[in-house]
């Protein structure tokens, strides 16, 4: 998951865990769920054509 950080004030690719993710939503942080998995066989498959 992409999550902003503010103290570096940038976009952090994350390890998505779902009690993280809940728990930076309740404290109002940016939060993008990222499925890269899902883009590379997408990708794969496009290219195998």
């Amino acid at each position: 998951m992409l999550w902003w950080n503010a103290n570096e004030r940038s976009l952090e690719l994350v390890e998505f865990e779902l009690y993280v993710a809940i728990a930076l939503i309740k404290e109002g942080e940016l939060v993008i769920p990222v499925w890269l998995d899902r883009i590379h066989q997408r990708v794969a498959k496009r290219l195998a054509k």
